[in-house]
């Protein structure tokens, strides 16, 4: 039996499959956050289900370029984990204090919380743009998942290492997703 990771190393690899998930399934910002922070701490929701939650928040609400879908899907992970009435949750304040934490630090880290004011200086050239937000999404898994472990750092241990060591590719994204639709 190995070792579990330690708490950066797991932070690490959860970003790192976040990129790759927004990358390899082509998900948006708050999709890849949530379906992989669900996955890594065995939220209770089905693939599905997480997809279609974080739906709406892609391009800062619906491409209406406010809030940072990352920031809200982040932010919506956090409660999945951590709500009041989760086998982990946190008390209803405590929660708001965690997720105020996560905005402040997401904040800290961009100078900004706004998918326009993120996303401007790559306006006109999509790829750029596109690799911005894979990172800035990576970003948000990332201060997810370090402030899940500093209100419960015994979801490390159970974290799932497997999925979060995997690596996808399209090719492979784009056979499950055929498979899965037969």
């Amino acid at each position: 039996m190995t070792a579990p990771p330690s708490s950066e190393a797991l932070i690490e690899a959860i970003r790192r499959r976040t990129e790759n998930y927004y990358d390899a399934h082509g998900l948006c910002c708050s999709e890849a956050i949530l379906f992989v922070i669900n996955r890594a701490f065995a939220g209770e929701l089905n693939d599905a289900l997480v997809r279609r939650l974080g739906a709406g928040f892609c391009g800062g609400m619906g491409g209406g370029e406010g809030v940072c879908g990352a920031l809200t899907g982040a932010t919506a992970a956090l409660g999945l984990i951590l709500g009041p009435g989760q086998r982990h949750g946190l008390p209803k304040a405590k929660m708001r204090l965690a997720a105020r934490h996560l905005h402040d630090t997401f904040r800290q880290a961009l100078h900004s919380t706004v998918c326009h004011e993120l996303t401007a200086p790559h306006a006109g050239n999509r790829g750029a743009k596109i690799k911005s937000c894979q990172g800035i999404t990576g970003l948000g898994a990332e201060l997810c998942a370090r402030t899940i472990l500093e209100y419960r750092p015994k979801l490390a241990k159970d974290a799932d290492l497997d999925f979060l060591n995997r690596h996808d590719t399209k090719a492979r994204a784009l056979i499950k997703k055929i498979v899965n639709s037969l």
